[in-house]
């Protein structure tokens, strides 16, 4: 009997969101004020955030560097500035520590920002990445060992990493003038200089 009567209370309320949720239902004048002036707080909200996303933007591209200046460069760990791209929505950093050199493979650690949240592989945000590179300094490629992500710029907040086996970790060709560009170009240079 007990249970009659949760199926027939289930029932009730099933019939009663259908017949709320049915088209054409009346709302009262009061509903349709509070619904209409919630429409357009939330497009006004969304207006205010597109019009401050483009003024930063704008603010980045007039000077990319000034967005630079505001991240920790770290030095602690040996990371140096290289590369800010022309928009100013990355940035780049290297260090020499533990660089090294087998024939003619370089592997180093990198430093990407961003001044926008972006998204991994696995779909989750970050605004800091860190990279263990091979380069292939011979046939111009690189390849990605070990990939850090950082909720926050300067490599804080939370973390995910990726790693890939050396062996089956995929090469991919250097494209001059990109962002892999530079720091191929900073990893063969100091690598070829520094290390035997």
């Amino acid at each position: 009997m007990e249970n009659h009567g949760r199926r027939f209370l289930g029932c009730a309320l099933a019939l009663a969101w259908l017949v709320s949720a049915r088209p054409g239902t009346a709302q009262t004048p009061e509903q349709e004020k509070l619904w209409a002036a919630q429409r357009a707080q939330s497009l006004a909200d969304q207006k205010a955030l597109a019009d401050r996303l483009a003024a930063q933007r704008a603010a980045r591209k007039a000077d990319p560097m000034a967005w630079v200046r505001t991240l920790n460069p770290m030095t602690a760990g040996g990371w140096e500035f290289r590369a800010v791209g022309e928009d100013g929505s990355w940035a780049a950093f290297s260090t020499d520590h533990q660089l090294k050199r087998s024939g003619h493979l370089v592997t180093a650690w990198l430093r990407e920002e961003y001044p926008e949240p972006q998204r991994s592989d696995g779909g989750d945000t970050y605004l800091s990445s860190v990279e263990k590179i091979q380069y292939d300094c011979v046939q111009a490629r690189g390849r990605v060992l070990v990939v850090v992500y950082y909720t926050e710029n300067n490599i804080a907040g939370g973390q995910q990493s990726e790693a890939n086996d050396p062996k089956q970790a995929p090469w991919n060709p250097i494209v001059p003038g990109t962002q892999s560009d530079y720091l191929y170009q900073w990893a063969c240079g100091v690598g070829g200089k520094t290390h035997s």
